[in-house]
């Protein structure tokens, strides 16, 4: 079964170092654990579910923020056809009052990580999209956000990232040789965010990361 969240934290088989975060952000040093493993604390608090901020996601003319409901979530992300439940927290995860709720088709998914039933962080992937895709994507945030994005940007990676108080958004487009571009976009409190390691500081070396995994790829072809 393919999941959800490894469309994010893939990015940084190469770079999780964690180089400067706190011990609570960083990658467990156990060989045997998988890199994609998430080094969430044994307790992380509940996010300020009261703080509302600008920023949200989009779907079919519908709205999701920070603190709505898992029901709301699963209204504007709606299930796709031939999909399969998410509902299966990261490898390494820990907080049990942190839950999961989704799904995924294999090309399209949503899946939210829910506290006491509200969304703490929710992300929305497409998987082989064109260019042209991305570039709508990027101009309806645009339009529907007052904010100016921070760019992270390389060859074969791009990031952009919004803040507004606790929150932050972000969206991600990976150019995958022969099948196009992965593309996801992800809201949430910034301190879960962080732990994803979906923040412009993080992402940038992930980036780099990535772009010399493909480089040494090429030469060794």
């Amino acid at each position: 079964m393919r999941f959800l969240f490894l469309a994010i934290l893939a990015l940084g088989l190469a770079g999780c170092n964690g180089g400067g975060q706190p011990a609570e952000l960083q990658p467990a040093k156990d060989p045997n654990v998988a890199r994609s493993s998430v080094p969430g604390p044994d307790k992380l608090p509940a996010p300020d579910f009261s703080v509302k901020t600008s920023l949200r996601m989009f779907r079919n003319g519908e709205e999701l923020r920070v603190g709505d409901s898992i029901d709301t979530a699963l209204r504007v992300f709606r299930e796709e056809k031939t999909s399969y439940k998410v509902a299966e927290m990261p490898s390494g995860w820990k907080d049990r009052d942190y839950t999961c709720q989704g799904w995924d088709n294999g090309t399209l998914g949503f899946a939210a990580i829910v506290n006491d039933e509200k969304v703490a962080l929710a992300l929305y992937h497409e998987d082989r999209a064109s260019e042209a895709r991305l570039q709508e994507i990027l101009a309806d945030y645009d339009k529907m956000i007052n904010l100016s994005p921070q760019a992270v940007t390389g060859s074969r990676v791009r990031y952009w990232f919004w803040e507004d108080g606790d929150h932050r958004l972000m969206i991600c487009a990976v150019q995958i040789p022969s099948e196009g571009l992965n593309i996801s976009i992800s809201l949430g409190d910034s301190k879960l965010m962080d732990i994803f390691r979906m923040n412009p500081t993080l992402a940038d070396r992930d980036r780099q990361s990535a772009e010399k995994l493909f480089q040494d790829g090429l030469q060794s072809q």
